[in-house]
């Protein structure tokens, strides 16, 4: 998640890598255009690109926006709804929102086949242990 979101061209500078493949060779210096995973600041800066995202896209969205604000955890969405036709319905718009932002949602986890039956196999997973549960989860890794 974290190489999905670019950093501004004014604050690369903070993210410059200094180079040598040796000894004797000239040093490159690289500045990073994505946030780094592994800094300080990366876990802050995943969650308000997300959050901002939400907030611009709301009017569109306003319940995959409630989802995007309140049901997730760095990289990790975890929501349902009552009915595996809500449950399709949030599906098809937080998919649409987080391609608003450039971001294609993968990995997918349901209680419920149905959910997950439009989606390439590689691309989900499904719970068969929670399999008969009566509400309908819907989660992204």
């Amino acid at each position: 998640m974290y190489r999905q979101k670019l950093v501004d061209p004014n604050q690369r500078d903070s993210q410059r890598i200094v180079w040598k493949t040796s000894a004797d060779a000239s040093v490159k210096t690289y500045k990073l255009s994505t946030v780094t995973y592994g800094t300080v600041s990366a876990p802050f800066l995943a969650t308000r690109t997300l959050k901002a995202l939400a907030d611009e896209e709301r009017a569109d969205f306003p319940d995959a926006a409630d989802v995007i604000s309140n049901d997730i955890y760095m990289d990790d969405v975890l929501s349902g709804e009552s009915t595996l036709e809500g449950a399709k319905k949030l599906q098809t718009k937080i998919s649409q929102l987080l391609l608003r932002g450039g971001f294609e949602m993968h990995k997918w986890v349901s209680n419920s086949p149905e959910l997950l039956k439009d989606l390439s196999a590689p691309s989900y997973v499904l719970d068969k242990e929670f399999q008969e549960a009566p509400v309908k989860t819907l989660g992204i890794l």
